[in-house]
């Protein structure tokens, strides 16, 4: 009886010190994205519905296999919303310890990409078209760079290398190529503008 009510004992610390250092990483997490982060789950029905448009725009870019695996990313409640991550980024990994994993996306990237993109607003020299298309490649390609720190690639420049690799597969996939002409200039617009900002940030 006595080894039992310590093997019971010991569960209980152990059990105490999991949630613990649970709740410990959780709020580190909070905090590098700017606190008030949530899940990407029922109950946020706007930022659903984006999540949701910018899996069919992957879909329709022929991207179907990352759609797929940030919706089941999104259903392990490994993506979540960070209504006050700072406006540089898209989107961030952050992993305080192996028990708390998370891709944040910026609320507002989220919600509207061309909003993000240019925070000042929208402008006048530059076709509306061609800005959606740098802010949903540019949205993508941040995606893709937070899937590959997200799957272990921790070092920044290899993962600006994997998202350059991604775009300029971009330029070359059937989807560009099954567009109308006019159509299709915006996209190498946007894709152009979405590896020149990422070799900046890489340093290239």
């Amino acid at each position: 009886m006595r080894a039992r009510g310590q093997l019971l004992g010991a569960a209980v610390l152990l059990g105490a010190t999991y949630f613990a250092v649970l709740r410990i990483s959780e709020a580190k997490n909070e905090a590098t994205v700017g606190g008030g982060p949530f899940p990407l789950v029922e109950g946020h029905r706007a930022e659903l519905a984006a999540f949701a448009e910018v899996r069919a725009q992957l879909g329709r870019m022929g991207e179907q296999a990352l759609s797929n695996r940030l919706e089941e990313l999104r259903q392990g409640r490994s993506i979540w919303v960070a209504p006050f991550l700072g406006r540089e980024r898209w989107a961030v990994f952050v992993e305080t310890t192996a028990l708390v994993r998370r891709i944040y996306i910026r609320q507002q990237a989220l919600l509207d990409p061309r909003s993000h993109l240019y925070p000042a607003g929208p402008p006048p020299d530059i076709p509306e078209d061609y800005q959606d298309a740098f802010a949903w490649v540019s949205l993508a390609g941040a995606l893709r760079h937070e899937l590959a720190h997200y799957d272990g690639l921790m070092e920044e420049a290899a993962a600006y290398d994997r998202e350059l690799a991604w775009y300029e597969g971009l330029k070359r996939s059937p989807f560009l190529a099954s567009l109308p002409e006019a159509a299709r200039r915006a996209w190498e617009w946007g894709i152009d503008s979405a590896i020149l900002s990422a070799r900046q940030a890489r340093g290239l």
